[in-house]
């Protein structure tokens, strides 16, 4: 072979801000051993995460549900229990804006249940599906959401409490595919992917079987505070709290009686009130 022909051989792809980085060097490998050329791919594929406070909300199946009525098709499906290993490399270029009541109130949440990867493509390819799903999840941030997007329809409650997590732009599907799938099972969920075949069913079965395991609860911050104060009847005296800072006093006060309160509802409460980013108390 000619060094003119072994050279057209190797493709060329676009340069990434990523080209240093493990998790996506590991998901080019995996896709140039299986001759899946990685742009094609990380153009046609998003990805949707959805956590633990979708499955402890019963909202899996509607995101599922609202994902189809949108056209878009799941071609993989995997239950993955988080850790904050995989918190920490997801949100590794934003994860030092967080407050440490952040960072701790994202492990609790993890623990809560498996989450769901959903791999998923669409039929217009006028933009990448990465970004495409992106904008249609809408923001963390409850505020700036609008009726058509999947976090408003989910009912997500707090900006930590929004229920599903995309990467926002084709590299970001790349890294963020090796941080959920270790290598020996990377290669089968892009074959999986890339082969189109639907696997909404898959989707339906994993997510059934993590929320049936669950008792349904809401993110409903009133509905937290009421059950807080009851827990706590006949153990404090006084009004019951009103203000933000008065319920997470609340909150301490039943640790340090060994009273009882729900983990969910700690995180709803907590999360409603305790600083999320550095800066912002």
């Amino acid at each position: 072979m000619s060094r003119a022909a072994s050279a057209e051989s190797i493709p060329v792809h676009r340069a990434s801000r990523y080209d240093e980085d493990t998790y996506f060097i590991e998901t080019c490998d995996a896709l140039a051993a299986l001759d899946i050329d990685r742009d094609a791919f990380a153009h046609d594929h998003g990805v949707l995460l959805l956590k633990p406070d979708a499955a402890v909300t019963g909202a899996m199946g509607a995101a599922i549900a609202w994902l189809l009525e949108h056209r878009y098709r799941i071609v993989a499906a995997c239950a993955v229990q988080l850790t904050p290993l995989h918190i920490r490399a997801l949100w590794y270029f934003n994860w030092h804006h967080a407050t440490p009541e952040r960072r701790r109130l994202a492990d609790r949440l993890a623990s809560l249940s498996p989450s769901v990867v959903l791999v998923v493509s669409h039929p217009d390819r006028e933009q990448p599906v990465s970004v495409r799903l992106t904008a249609d999840k809408g923001p963390a941030d409850p505020a700036q959401r609008k009726p058509d997007h999947l976090r408003h329809a989910l009912a997500a409650g707090t900006y930590l409490l929004n229920k599903v997590h995309t990467p926002d732009d084709p590299d970001d599907v790349l890294r963020e595919l090796s941080i959920y799938f270790p290598e020996s099972q990377l290669g089968a969920v892009i074959s999986a992917s890339a082969g189109g075949v639907d696997a909404s069913a898959d989707a339906v079965r994993i997510v059934e079987g993590i929320e049936s395991s669950l008792e349904c609860k809401s993110t409903d911050l009133a509905a937290a505070q009421d059950a807080v104060w009851t827990d706590l009847g006949g153990f404090v005296t006084g009004a019951r709290p009103r203000s933000g800072a008065e319920w997470l006093a609340a909150l301490a006060d039943a640790e340090r009686r060994d009273i009882s309160i729900d983990p969910w509802i700690h995180i709803v409460i907590e999360s409603a009130y305790l600083p999320m980013h550095r800066g912002r108390r």
